[in-house]
């Protein structure tokens, strides 16, 4: 990527490849600021709990990570504790509480460890940062998300975006085109709804939070990233129509039956079942997560438990409302690596961050390996992308490229709400669509929960609008 903050592909990477299908790259909890523990003397083991599920995605990760790590690193040994995301959550915020735990902590995104790096629970990076150089091996717009009071807490690790993957094989066996619009998307939905066919699959049942992914969308797509900019740094309200009718709009057609077949559906069908639905053509498309690009392949082909004929593809999301760009990919952050504050080494866990930011060859490598999964904001520019690199994946990076040098780019809910308010999102989704509350009775709720928390300053620093920000 080239380019000052967020120029060319700085895709994180949640180490997290959690569970089936649609369940998203769990996210920890961490902490902030200064602490009881030592830099030690750069040698001796650091200790890592990590959500990575899955013998083959642990496999990897030991080999191509803490393996590959070690054999540069020889006086340095890894110690990596594998969790369910909702575990490691629970185990990592008891134990920073406590002022104990592992020294590299697998954290959650930008608000949440902004909150925690003002209970002084994370080590501050600023040093290691100018030893090193990160400003200028980073995205600058990453590194300030985790950046408070001029001090950096913590690391990105994967950025995230939405897409919107679909069936390539039943598309082409229908003539399907991909939408670039409200109106063709609404065509296409209404086509397949008639012949029986899921048009949006979408589940909450294994991630309560998959709620805000498609707010995510629906905020960017229809309101727009330059309405979401203003609403963000306090100069418009979320009462505003623009937001109140596109949660009307995601609404109407959960009603359609458009997502996943119904509301019912979403609260009750499991992401592996919706995968194999898509896999065999009932489900068209799923609006998902980067990160899905990891998994998606389990449900096509040979690998699928009942195997089919059929390939997989994605698309930008399209534009929902006409003053808004086509294509626009919403950005942020899937999760950190911060040290821990009590942590009594220090220095080697710096080490550990260092390399695995630092060393391009390695890390190209592991973008190349797992698709989306292990994407780090790095520079680099697309010619570096590696050729064995399944082009699906790469035109991810290839496209966020276009996107940052173009200033089409919008904002993930996950990254630049604050905590309270980013968890309202789904939550209160999960009301509207449950008809508990109306859209402008949510959005409203959303607006004071936000102001609370916006004069707390718990928001981190935004990505302004404009191209190569």
């Amino acid at each position: 990527m080239t380019g000052p903050q967020l120029s060319r592909r700085r895709l994180l990477s949640g180490a997290s490849v959690a569970g089936l299908g649609l369940a998203a790259p769990s996210l920890l909890s961490a902490c902030g600021g200064g602490g009881s523990g030592s830099a030690g003397n750069g040698t001796g083991t650091v200790n890592l709990w990590i959500d990575i599920t899955g013998d083959a995605n642990q496999k990897y990760f030991d080999d191509s990570v803490v393996g590959a790590f070690e054999k540069a690193y020889p006086k340095i040994t890894m110690k990596t504790t594998y969790y369910k995301g909702d575990d490691l959550r629970r185990v990592v915020q008891t134990a920073l509480q406590a002022r104990s735990g592992p020294d590299i902590v697998r954290g959650p995104s930008a608000t949440q460890t902004l909150t925690w790096s003002k209970a002084h629970v994370l080590a501050d990076l600023t040093p290691y940062a100018k030893k090193w150089g990160w400003d200028s091996k980073l995205a600058s717009w990453a590194a300030k998300a985790f950046t408070t009071d001029g001090k950096l807490y913590a690391l990105p690790m994967r950025m995230d975006t939405m897409m919107l993957y679909y069936n390539k094989t039943l598309f082409e066996a229908k003539g399907w085109k991909q939408p670039t619009n409200r109106s063709e998307l609404e065509a296409l939905a209404t086509e397949s709804h008639g012949q029986g066919i899921v048009p949006f699959g979408s589940s909450n049942v294994d991630w309560t939070a998959a709620g805000e992914w498609l707010m995510t969308v629906f905020w960017n797509h229809y309101s727009g990233p330059d309405a979401l900019y203003q609403a963000l740094t306090g100069k418009i309200q979320f009462t505003d129509p623009v937001f109140v009718d596109a949660v009307a709009l995601l609404k109407s057609y959960f009603d359609k039956g458009w997502v996943s077949g119904g509301t019912d559906k979403y609260f009750s069908v499991p992401s592996a079942e919706i995968g194999a639905n898509f896999g065999n053509g009932k489900v068209a498309t799923i609006p998902q997560g980067e990160w899905f690009m990891s998994n998606v392949g389990q449900y096509f082909g040979a690998k699928a438990k009942t195997s089919n004929d059929n390939d997989w593809d994605w698309m930008p999301i399209p534009a929902l409302r006409d003053e808004v760009k086509y294509p626009l990919y919403e950005m942020g952050i899937g999760g950190s690596f911060a040290i821990n504050a009590a942590g009594k080494n220090q220095d080697a866990a710096a080490d550990f961050l260092n390399w695995y930011y630092g060393d391009r060859e390695a890390a190209l490598e592991r973008m190349a390996d797992v698709p989306a999964t292990y994407n780090i904001p790095i520079n680099f520019t697309d010619s570096e992308i590696p050729a064995k690199t399944d082009p699906r994946a790469a035109r991810v990076l290839t496209e966020l490229n276009k996107a940052v040098a173009s200033g089409n780019y919008g904002y993930v809910t996950w990254t630049w709400w604050p905590p309270k308010s980013d968890t309202f999102v789904y939550q209160g989704l999960e009301q509207v669509l449950t008809n508990k509350l109306t859209p402008a009775e949510y959005c409203k709720q959303l607006a004071d929960m936000f102001t609370d928390e916006r004069k707390q300053g718990t928001i981190p620093q935004m990505m302004p609008r404009g191209a190569s920000q």
